[in-house]
């Protein structure tokens, strides 16, 4: 079973929601081009565009339409892509801002409201807030989420177990139902929603459907990567989540912005953006990553097969990367850490000399 996720139904939270026409991701692009044949007198820096939610999702698409001439207003109930690392909300808004966003944190849409005037040409929306401020539109778009597609499918008749708190279908480790030779892989899980997790989930089921000796096709961490411009990383833990599990004394944080990674400065792209590793203390393990920058998905996967192949983080210092990639930031980062390593075990490397080794 792979019938993936669908956009959250969220009409029940907005008042009036059900009586306006409004975006998802799944129709965001032929209605927005549709939008344009209709208003054809329109420009397009006169198109108010309200977009409800900070995730993944919510920031992408703010950013992309704003881009296409748009004013764009983003509502985020808590602050933008919350499950990322504080400095990343708070970058990325500056960013959104600077473009000219205007970006609403820590409330939400309660209500909306067509207010066309009789024979008017454009839609005007109202949104009213929680703060009870009121904002404008032509569109709304809705990104709040997605849950997995699981309805009318007769699972219940066949004995298949939905969780109940993802909603999704429920599976082993080896991605396998209750019931025997069933299997469901990807979004219609509840699990981590990411295309390439999802393929890979894929890949996996097939292959235990087929074959004997089961693989294990539910992962802890999966990297994941915002696209926005630039682009948000991360995977594993984020440094409050390492310091809840393990305690504040036992996890470090090596940091560095975009000021200084030389590429970023010779691009004039070091405003905005960082390096942020999170790893043990007493053996440099790496627990987790988070990275702001243009090739910020393709420098997380570095980190993520470094901890998957038990690599400490002060390992990446003897791996040469070539000069100015972005990607060499991370060997001189690790190569900090590698010398206070060797700071600590100055005593017993003196006495390693004395003995003429």
């Amino acid at each position: 079973i792979a019938t993936g996720a669908a956009p959250k139904d969220i009409s029940k939270d907005i008042a009036g929601l059900d009586n306006v026409p409004y975006w998802t991701y799944e129709n965001v692009w032929n209605e927005f081009f549709s939008s344009i044949e209709e208003d054809i007198n329109m420009m397009m820096s006169q198109k108010r565009v309200i977009v409800v939610g900070g995730g993944p999702i919510g920031c992408e698409l703010s950013q992309a339409i704003n881009r296409l001439g748009c004013s764009v207003t983003l509502v985020a109930s808590s602050r933008l892509l919350p499950r990322e690392e504080p400095e990343a909300s708070e970058e990325l808004q500056k960013v959104l801002e600077k473009e000219g966003i205007q970006v609403i944190c820590n409330s939400r849409v309660i209500s909306v409201t067509n207010t066309d005037t009789k024979g008017s040409e454009v839609q005007t929306i109202e949104a009213k807030l929680s703060s009870g401020e009121p904002i404008v539109g032509n569109h709304i778009l809705v990104a709040t989420g997605r849950v997995p597609n699981t309805k009318n499918m007769g699972l219940e008749t066949l004995g298949i177990q939905i969780d109940s708190t993802s909603k999704g279908i429920k599976v082993n480790e080896k991605l396998e139902t209750d019931i025997k030779g069933v299997y469901a892989a990807g979004d219609c899980t509840g699990d981590a929603q990411f295309t390439h997790y999802a393929g890979y989930q894929g890949a996996i089921a097939a292959r235990n459907i087929l074959l004997p000796l089961k693989d294990a096709g539910v992962l802890s961490e999966v990297p994941s990567t915002t696209f926005t411009d630039p682009e948000v990383a991360s995977f594993g833990l984020t440094e409050q989540k390492a310091r809840e599990e393990y305690g504040e004394e036992s996890v470090s944080v090596a940091y560095r912005p975009l000021t200084g990674v030389d590429r970023a400065i010779c691009e004039g792209v070091d405003a905005h953006g960082f390096l942020k590793i999170i790893y043990k203390s007493k053996n440099n393990q790496i627990l987790g990553a988070t990275i702001m920058a243009p090739s910020a998905g393709e420098m997380i996967s570095e980190l993520s097969v470094a901890k998957d192949a038990k690599l400490s983080f002060d390992a990446l210092s003897k791996v040469m990367h070539s000069y100015p990639s972005y990607s060499i930031a991370l060997q001189q980062m690790a190569a900090e850490v590698y010398y206070e390593k060797l700071k600590k075990n100055r005593g017993v490397y003196d006495l390693l000399k004395k003995a003429g080794l």
